[in-house]
């Protein structure tokens, strides 16, 4: 990064995280620095704190993504290439466009918030875990997550609708890709439309789950009534008793939770030839 800045006439300033200093602290600090474009290199959970200390100043510089981690499941929506140095060639890339961000109890997140089993995986799946198996530590993980998991009864309120969805997962999404691009549970998932999608899983049986799971794959989702798909702006969940909840791949506590969506408010930089951009 550094030769390509110099190429470019380009300085860079270098905000290293640690025990005194976390990566939304140090996004904090390069702007209070002056800086016109902040990187991020990390996995989801350090983009993410990144843009959370971002969207507390009032005009945010873009946002520039060098995937580090190991699902890297931002990076993956947004098409900025998964190896490092296309990553950060494309970090100086012209194209600079606005996404949405959602809020959940006031948090910032940008992949998706979850409770249920998906919520029970990410707990499941620990550094340790994903260390030694890397991407497929979310497969075990949710292998085990799943097994012998019963639907919840979660009371929903959409847009201040209310209405009671029986599932194992449910989960508010700003981007809709799992595993590779085209894998959606639900079509029409984007991060610039200024809303957000509340997407409920059925699957409690083996069965069901390749069901569910052929279903993502053949790009038909909700050919199944093992999935339900509602677009939202404003979401409240609850559940009895309360459930875990993860937020961008990081636990967050239990439900109830609010969450809205931030329409357009956070500059991401992209490849030339990625999504959104013209």
């Amino acid at each position: 990064m550094a030769a390509i800045a110099a190429a470019r006439g380009d300085a860079i300033d270098l905000f290293g995280t640690g025990r005194e200093v976390d990566a939304r602290t140090a996004a904090r600090r390069a702007v209070e620095a002056g800086a016109d474009r902040v990187a991020a290199i990390g996995g989801d959970g350090t983009i993410v704190e990144v843009a959370a200390g971002l969207l507390e100043v009032p005009e945010p510089p873009p946002l520039a993504i060098v995937p580090q981690g190991t699902a890297n499941l931002l990076a993956l929506n947004l098409g900025i290439p998964p190896d490092r140095e296309s990553a950060v060639s494309a970090a100086f890339s012209d194209s600079v466009v606005r996404i949405d961000c959602g809020r959940a109890n006031g948090e910032p997140f940008l992949i998706a918030v979850g409770a249920g089993v998906h919520a029970e995986l990410v707990a499941r799946a620990d550094r340790g875990t994903k260390r030694r198996w890397g991407v497929a530590a979310y497969g075990i993980a949710g292998w085990r997550a799943s097994r012998g998991a019963e639907a919840l009864r979660f009371r929903v309120w959409i847009d201040g609708e209310e209405s009671e969805i029986e599932a194992t997962t449910i989960q508010v999404m700003n981007v809709g890709s799992v595993l590779r691009r085209g894998w959606e549970f639900a079509h029409g998932v984007t991060p610039v439309d200024g809303v957000l999608d509340l997407i409920a899983l059925r699957a409690s049986t083996l069965a069901e789950h390749v069901v569910t799971a052929a279903a993502v794959v053949r790009g038909a989702p909700t050919d199944t009534d093992l999935v339900v798909h509602l677009p939202a702006r404003r979401v409240r969940i609850e559940v009895d008793p309360p459930a875990l909840l993860q937020r961008d791949g990081e636990l967050a506590g239990r439900t109830p939770v609010e969450i809205d969506v931030l329409p357009r408010a956070l500059p991401i930089v992209l490849p030339g030839s990625g999504p959104w951009t013209s």
